[in-house]
């Protein structure tokens, strides 16, 4: 023993070990020119592969749409025959045609609905639109226009109404009854024509963007009279033929007949019940006495006063300085 070498001592390394005592494996990446190689190639072929089912996609993609248009967009058959036109104003096939830009040699399916439609709803006259196909061949468009219900003037905005050298309207605004205003266009001055006309002194070009309600106080208070007026029971020569804003208080009517009367900027229907009932008592009173009708046309009144009305008549049998006064009375009832 003496002789045997000393063991020599080494310092104990612990293992690393997992839970359930295997041992913990090192794992090595090896990289070598020939293996960055086979991975390049192998992305390049997936790639490759890619591209290819994208290519086929694209391509059937494309034999549907060829499909699609020489079926419904390039056919004959669906090309349009007939524009459906249904409408309460006076836009007609030609101007809607103009206007949308419509290809009339084109298919139904060819035209932009969507693009029809906003092109038309975007008009000031008009409130809504719709558009439709009817197979095979007609492009149905449904419009609801504005209803004009007088003419505006104001020469300070240039608010005119113009005629041809034929003595036709080819030019001006009107309003609605809910106060909107819209050019005059197309058809729209023949029907519009005998409307009565608002004139505005004074006023602001800011106050008005066709299409939308006038911004104009005075102007909405003129119109509430005419409505007030459209919906008396009146007879058509006291009908407003004109109606002036005077002041921020006052507006002249100007009657079909000629006469004329001022009206406040309120209170409307009680103003108008008495404008009805001195123009009638008057007309009566003519026929009663069997006198000519216009001894006792009147010129020209002022309805504000509650009573004792200033009323001045065009014949006058005496000259006076003041006008006469007539309070106006109400048939009893029966």
């Amino acid at each position: 023993m003496a002789g045997s070498r000393t063991r020599r001592k080494t310092t104990a390394i612990q293992r690393n070990t997992r839970q359930g005592g295997d041992l913990q494996r090192l794992h090595i990446k090896v990289s070598s020119p020939r293996i960055v190689m086979y991975q390049v190639m192998r992305g390049m072929s997936k790639g490759v592969k890619c591209l290819l089912c994208l290519l086929l996609v694209s391509l059937a993609l494309f034999g549907g749409f060829q499909g699609v248009k020489s079926l419904f967009l390039g056919n004959e058959k669906y090309q349009i025959q007939e524009i459906k036109l249904e409408t309460n104003g006076a836009l007609d096939h030609a101007r809607i045609v103009d206007l949308a830009e419509l290809d009339l040699g084109a298919t139904l399916f060819a035209v932009d609905i969507d693009n029809v439609r906003n092109r038309l709803s975007a008009l000031p006259e008009v409130v809504n639109c719709k558009v439709e196909r009817r197979l095979p061949g007609t492009l149905k468009i449904t419009i609801e226009e504005r209803i004009p219900f007088a003419w505006l003037e104001c020469e300070k905005i240039g608010f005119v109404k113009k005629r041809d050298d034929r003595g036709e309207l080819v030019d001006g605004v009107l309003i609605d009854e809910k106060g909107t205003t819209f050019p005059c266009v197309g058809a729209m001055s023949k029907t519009a024509e005998n409307l009565p006309v608002i004139i505005m002194r004074d006023a602001r070009v800011e106050n008005f963007v066709h299409g939308a309600k006038a911004n104009h106080v005075d102007l909405l208070r003129a119109l509430h009279l005419v409505k007030v007026i459209k919906n008396s029971d009146v007879r058509d020569q006291w009908k407003p033929a004109y109606l002036t804003l005077i002041n921020d208080y006052s507006m002249e009517l100007r009657c079909n007949n000629g006469s004329e009367a001022i009206f406040g900027m309120y209170d409307h229907e009680r103003q108008v019940k008495d404008f009805i009932t001195i123009q009638e008592h008057c007309l009566a009173s003519s026929i009663k006495n069997g006198v000519d009708v216009n001894k006792y046309q009147i010129k020209r009144m002022n309805l504000i006063p509650r009573i004792n009305i200033p009323v001045e008549f065009k014949k006058q049998t005496a000259q006076l300085n003041t006008p006469i006064l007539i309070k106006p009375h109400n048939s009893p009832n029966p």
